[in-house]
């Protein structure tokens, strides 16, 4: 009876022990601390590094949306109307005798087209490249002309303006 009591009294201490390994062992080791760091670490909550790429994020954001807006404006400014590119060309047409040359041009091309045997789908593609294509590379070519005309000279224009007229 005697070692019964003694064999309880032995796997009670053991048990009481076990479990206070259990529960007190984290606290006194530092693996509580070390896991409370490891938490503060992933805590899901923004910290300074987090909200600062969130702030760049946003800025890039905003420059990407400003350069699209921009980009967008220099392609509505590069849609000259008309009537300036034949200005710019250096000619003094009104939009009306533009369309009027374009569409006796593109006349003309189909005409001499079919007549030569181009066929009436050959003559319509050569038509349509006369009366449309031909008069607006016209307009580019003349605006270049002038473009370089003016600046070749431009030197002079400026020596004239800083020297003045002697």
């Amino acid at each position: 009876m005697q070692t019964q009591t003694l064999a309880l009294a032995f796997l009670a201490a053991t048990t009481v022990g076990g479990i206070a390994w259990v529960f007190l062992y984290p606290y006194l080791s530092g693996e509580k601390k070390a896991e409370s760091r490891r938490a503060s670490v992933a805590r899901s909550e923004p910290s300074t590094a987090r909200s600062s790429e969130r702030t760049q994020r946003s800025r890039r954001e905003q420059v990407e949306g400003s350069l699209k807006e921009l980009e967008a404006r220099r392609q509505k400014d590069k849609k000259v109307s008309l009537g300036i590119r034949i200005s710019q060309a250096g000619l003094e047409w009104s939009e009306q005798k533009f369309w009027v040359i374009s569409g006796a041009l593109g006349l003309f091309g189909f005409v001499v087209a079919f007549l030569i045997g181009g066929g009436l789908l050959g003559a319509a593609g050569i038509g349509f490249a006369m009366g449309l294509g031909l008069p607006r590379w016209l307009l580019g070519f003349l605006k270049k002309r002038r473009e370089k005309a003016f600046l070749k000279a431009l030197p002079d224009a400026v020596d004239v303006i800083v020297r003045g007229i002697k």
